[in-house]
Parts: C-alpha cells; sequence; structure tokens
C-alpha cells in the first residue's frame, strides 16, 4: 500500500538513508571536492534509546504491513498472521507507542523552534532561575503544564493524535478484511479444512515472537538545528512515517488521563530535541498502564479464541478481531477512539 510522504520543513539532510557515523564521514571526505557538506547532516543523538524503543511499535506496523500484502488464497495466510500478531509484548507495544508519538512531537517544526527559543535563555540568578536545557527541564519539572503551553506544543500534539487515528483506522480495516474473509473462507475447501492442534499453534506463535529478538534501531538522516535535533521521520522508511496511517483524522483527548500521557510525549520530545535522554529517563517516561493492561487482556482473549478454533476460517475471526482491531482500541484511547 503506497503512501505518499511528506516533507519536513527543517530538514537539511539529503532524502537518503543516514548513513553510520564512518560511513558518513567517509562520504563527506570523498565529496568535498564536488559539493560542501553541511554539519547537520552528520548529526547523531548521544543515545538512541528512544528510537530502539519506537521500534518495538514501529515493527508491529511493519507485521500489519506484510499482513496487507498476502491475498488469501491458502491456509498460510492466516498462520502467518498469527505468527506475526501474536509475537508482540503488551509492554513494548505500548511503550513503543509513547515512544513514537514523542518522535512524532520532536519533529514538528513549530515545536523544534519553541525549544530553541527555550534553551537560548540565559541563567537569572537573582531569581534562581536556570538558563538553556537545564532550564527548560527545571521548568518541565515543575509544572506538569509547561511543556504543552509552548508555542507549537498544541500543533505538536495534534500530530499525535491524527497519527494515532489513522493508524488505528489502517489496522482496524485490516481487522475488518479479516472478519469479512473469515466468512468467504467458509465457501473454500482449504478454508474449511482441519488445522494443526491450537495449543501447538500458540506454542508456535510463542516460539516465533521469542526467536525474533529486539527490532533494529532505525537510521535516520538527523537534523540539526542551533542544538535541536530532529528525527525527520519524512525521509525514513515508510513504516517510520507519521502518515503510515489511512485517511484524515485528527482525534480529541477525551479523557483526563490522555493528558498524563501527552505529558510524557512532550517530556520527552523535549529532551529528545535537546539530546538529553538517557535509558532511565526513556524507561520512566515511555510508559502507558492502560494501553499496556488492554494489550495484555487483546493478547489473552486472541488465544482463547485461538484455542478454540480448529478452521483457517475461525482463526481469520480471530485475528482480525482481537489480533487488529483490539490493538487499535488499545493504542487509541489516547486520541479518543479507543477505550474508554
Amino acid at each position: 500500500m503506497s503512501r505518499k510522504l511528506k516533507g519536513l520543513r527543517r530538514v537539511k539532510a539529503a532524502p537518503k538513508p543516514c548513513l553510520r557515523p564512518h560511513a558518513a564521514i567517509a562520504a563527506a571526505i570523498a565529496g568535498l571536492a564536488a559539493t560542501t557538506v553541511a554539519a547537520d547532516t552528520l548529526a547523531q543523538p548521544k543515545d538512541n534509546t528512544l528510537e530502539r524503543e519506537a521500534a518495538n511499535y514501529i515493527r508491529f506496523r511493519e507485521d500489519v504491513a506484510a499482513i496487507e500484502a498476502m491475498p488469501f488464497t491458502n491456509a498460510e495466510v492466516t498462520r502467518e498472521a498469527h505468527r506475526r500478531l501474536a509475537a508482540h509484548n503488551a509492554d513494548k507495544l505500548s511503550s513503543g507507542w509513547v515512544a513514537y508519538a514523542a518522535l512524532v512531537v520532536a519533529d514538528q517544526p513549530a515545536f523544534a523552534e519553541a525549544i530553541e527559543e527555550e534553551i537560548k535563555k540565559k541563567p537569572n540568578r537573582r531569581k534562581g532561575e536556570l538558563g538553556g536545557v537545564q532550564g527548560l527541564m527545571s521548568q518541565a519539572a515543575q509544572d506538569p503544564d509547561y511543556l504543552r503551553n509552548l508555542p507549537g506544543a498544541d500543533e505538536a500534539v495534534r500530530a499525535v493524535l491524527a497519527m494515532t487515528v489513522q493508524d488505528g483506522a489502517r489496522i482496524t480495516e485490516l481487522g475488518e478484511a479479516f472478519k469479512t474473509q473469515a466468512y468467504a473462507m467458509q465457501k473454500t475447501s482449504w478454508g474449511k479444512a482441519k488445522i494443526s492442534p491450537s495449543q501447538t499453534r500458540i506454542t508456535e506463535a510463542a516460539s516465533y515472537g521469542a526467536k525474533r529478538g529486539a527490532p533494529p534501531a532505525p537510521h535516520f538522516a538527523y537534523a540539526l538545528d542551533n542544538g535541536v535535533l530532529a528525527p525527520s521521520l519524512a525521509n525514513a522508511q515508510e513504516n517510520w512515517a507519521a502518515d503510515w496511517g489511512a485517511g484524515a483524522g485528527e482525534g480529541k483527548m477525551t479523557e483526563k488521563n490522555a493528558e498524563v500521557i501527552v505529558d510524557r510525549i512532550l517530556v520527552l520530545a523535549a529532551r529528545y530535541s535537546t539530546d538529553s535522554l538517557n535509558p532511565k529517563i526513556v524507561q520512566a517516561y515511555a510508559t502507558n498502564t492502560k494501553s499496556e493492561r488492554c494489550l495484555s487482556m487483546a493478547k489473552l482473549t486472541l488465544d482463547q479464541c485461538i484455542a478454540a478454533t480448529r478452521t483457517p476460517y475461525e482463526e481469520a475471526f480471530c485475528l482480525g478481531e482481537h489480533g487488529l482491531k483490539d490493538v487499535a482500541v488499545c493504542t487509541g484511547w489516547v486520541a479518543g477512539t479507543g477505550a474508554s
């Protein structure tokens, strides 16, 4: 499914996959005779924990895209879909969504400009106020609303809500397709054929997930502007793009707890933008307990549903309802489209 990626005004890096540091430097030296390489194109964060955490959510996107591309022509379709969808850990998927949302915020030009202005501020010793990055983080720690009230924050939050709604729409669409196919498969011989025992299939899916290991960290064409780092998602692989989802949608925070999650996202984004992240901060802020509990229940329900299946068409229904649609509900509540 092809989707056009949008440009990012503040990106100065060439729209090509980011080279590893040693490769980028070699390429820069080799090209000096023909062109000048801006220092921004060599920008790299000191710590890539946020990207590695976000990769857990992006892997789910990748699995959805892979399943979308498979035609319903044999029983291996539901087997492969089950292996992929059941492989995701609830806490990794929920924290991965928070981490990715922070990258979406850090990629918004208006928010980046606001961060740039904040870190320009000088210390005020008479008032006991810090300056620079320390001052920004001190203010954010003292006032949970501080980052949300920065210029560009509303726009950045809208981008996260839109991403959430649109991702949910694409995942839900595939879930509905699986449920529709479940009925169509009853008219085929392979769709009604008996398959291996359910516990064997559940164990196989768990083994598949264990063997996958952690997803690799992405290689972004990072942009650095006056000390403010941006991941340049528009120039990343398609599954990392903020507009990966289907259709238009804005979303709205309808629950008070949604603001708590958004505040965590903004803190992570601000620290990412100022390159002041570390694993402990990511672990503390990239949490979404409500989504994690919801996803754990969805996984349990999927296993229970699969345990009652004997044919591919029954599997297709379980996967559509609990492996896909339930996930969209569990991640969508922050944008007002999920669990109540």
